[in-house]
């Protein structure tokens, strides 16, 4: 969560800047810190985790990793024949959405 906070006063001061200045690449990577927090965070909670809810978290990431390929390697080929052209920021977005999907599925599996 705060790493979209962080993007988005990111993406507010850049608005606001004047031309195109180098500082703007320095200014988009201050959300990595937040971004990488969270991957770690994430690692955690598998580490910590038990032998079933491993197995699960691992299931709804083959589920996601696997949608979410399929989805942005469509749409990639959709573009090469004329789909609107889509920003590289939203394929986290299509993965975690792919995620969702897994876990739920998972869940219904395992309960």
């Amino acid at each position: 969560m705060c790493s979209f906070a962080v993007l988005e006063l990111v993406g507010t001061l850049l608005a606001h800047a004047a031309g195109p200045s180098p500082w703007r690449f320095a200014a988009m990577a201050l959300p990595v810190p937040a971004l990488t927090g969270s991957v770690w965070g994430a690692l955690g909670i598998v580490r910590v985790a038990d032998e079933l809810e491993r197995r699960s978290m691992v299931e709804a990431l083959a589920v996601g990793f696997a949608g979410g390929s399929l989805t942005t390697i469509t749409y990639g080929l959709m573009q090469l024949v004329g789909a609107p052209q889509a920003n590289w920021i939203f394929v986290w977005g299509v993965y975690a959405i792919w995620w969702g999907v897994g876990a739920v599925t998972v869940r219904r599996r395992y309960s």
